[in-house]
């Protein structure tokens, strides 16, 4: 027999409230979930996410129980595709039918369950481009070539969404609600610090400047979570996987400053990183240039001084194009 979900595990009042009212209606509830449901009620924003899931309920109440049988089968089991930390709405991994529903009537009711934040604002970079930008909190961000964030401030959280790109962020503390940013990968949690996020071609990565910072990966039937300390790194594959560093993260912000490092990685993954900065691609011209080993530190404002050098490191030719792009070959 599958245990009942424990609302306090999850992070989400609106997950909590949804399981507690799923669990209050199970005929073994006791008397001291009983009580844990209101110690848990008594606080104000708990009993707002309740007072929401009860509406929702009287919507669901409307619905053909035909439909919404289906809806419980559909989702009975967690799905097979890892989905984000972020929820604007329920979790849907809960695997419980009763959560289901209250997944269905968010879709039919939207605007009776999500929150509407006090304030909301996109910044974006082109290509090449750099930006700062300042929160009504006093919180700073710094925008990489190619970023796209939306910042949401609600009552008891501040959000950020980094749906590509990097960004520097120096969090201001003093409010003291937790500061969240979200991406395609996983998540990272902080009240007040200075970190580096980057989310590209898959990968998700966090480099800890200042502070401290708690970065979670993956459903919440197999979520990964770790804490990081300055210089502390971490890295989240494509295929979900978590990596720490201790040390490290100096590098990931080395582009403020126009640089960029180069830590025996291949020839293909640098100049991939190398055309972020650039509208003249550079291309390598066959596989052996391209797995290549190449460590230094270069310039992302002088695409000029890297194919000077570049020859130079390793054993390739370079051949520039008139429209100022470029073929690398191996020797």
């Amino acid at each position: 027999m599958t245990a009942p979900i424990d609302p306090n595990t999850l992070t989400d009042r609106r997950d909590q409230a949804a399981c507690w009212y799923e669990r209050l209606r199970s005929a073994d509830v006791t008397e001291a979930e009983r009580a844990g449901f209101e110690r848990w009620r008594s606080d104000p924003r708990n009993a707002e996410a309740w007072r929401r899931v009860l509406r929702v309920w009287t919507i669901a109440a409307a619905l053909p129980a035909g439909e919404v049988r289906k809806l419980g089968e559909a989702t009975a089991q967690p799905p097979r595709k890892a989905v984000r930390p972020h929820r604007r709405a329920l979790g849907f991994g809960l695997g419980l039918a009763a959560c289901s529903v209250v997944v269905f009537c968010i879709a039919a009711d939207p605007m009776g369950w999500r929150e509407t934040p006090a304030y909301q604002a996109q910044f974006t970079t082109a290509h090449g481009e750099r930006q700062q930008a300042i929160l009504p909190d006093g919180s700073m961000l710094t925008l990489n070539t190619a970023t796209s964030v939306t910042a949401r401030f609600y009552d008891d959280r501040r959000t950020v969404e980094l749906t590509q790109g990097e960004t520097l962020f120096q969090v201001n503390g003093a409010q003291g609600t937790p500061f969240i940013v979200d991406t395609d990968a996983g998540s990272v949690k902080v009240t007040g610090t200075r970190f580096n996020v980057r989310s590209h071609s898959g990968v998700f990565s966090v480099g800890v400047l200042e502070g401290s910072v708690e970065v979670t990966t993956g459903p919440w039937w197999n979520r990964k979570t770790t804490k990081l300390r300055p210089g502390g790194l971490a890295r989240i594959s494509a295929g979900g996987e978590l990596l720490v560093q201790p040390t490290g993260a100096e590098h990931t912000a080395a582009w403020l400053e126009d640089r960029i490092v180069f830590r025996g990685i291949t020839l293909a993954e640098a100049l991939d990183e190398i055309n972020r900065y650039t509208d003249k691609p550079l291309a390598v011209a066959d596989a052996k240039a391209g797995q290549l080993r190449l460590s230094g530190v270069f310039r992302t404002d002088d695409l000029q001084a890297f194919l000077a050098a570049l020859p130079r490191i390793v054993p390739v030719s370079v051949r520039q194009h008139g429209d100022g792009t470029a073929d690398i070959t191996a020797r």
